[in-house]
């Protein structure tokens, strides 16, 4: 830390700034992360749900169920 009171001060002060963006930055990365668990459920979610409608044409078109 600088030696005069007011340069110590400044430190302190962009200290803090600098912080408060690592703060915001964290809290930004967690979101994104929460996001882009999401939307991996979601895809999946999805392709579960081809699957299905697939079977369920399958079996009205006459096929047979992969199941069975």
């Amino acid at each position: 830390m600088p030696e005069d009171p007011i340069s110590q001060e400044m430190a302190r002060i962009l200290n803090e700034k600098l912080q408060r963006v690592i703060d915001k930055q964290t809290e930004h990365t967690i979101a994104l992360a929460n996001h882009t668990a999401s939307l991996d459920r979601l895809e999946k979610g999805q392709e579960r749900q081809q699957e299905v409608l697939d079977e369920i044409l399958r079996i009205l078109r006459g096929g047979e169920s992969p199941q069975d």
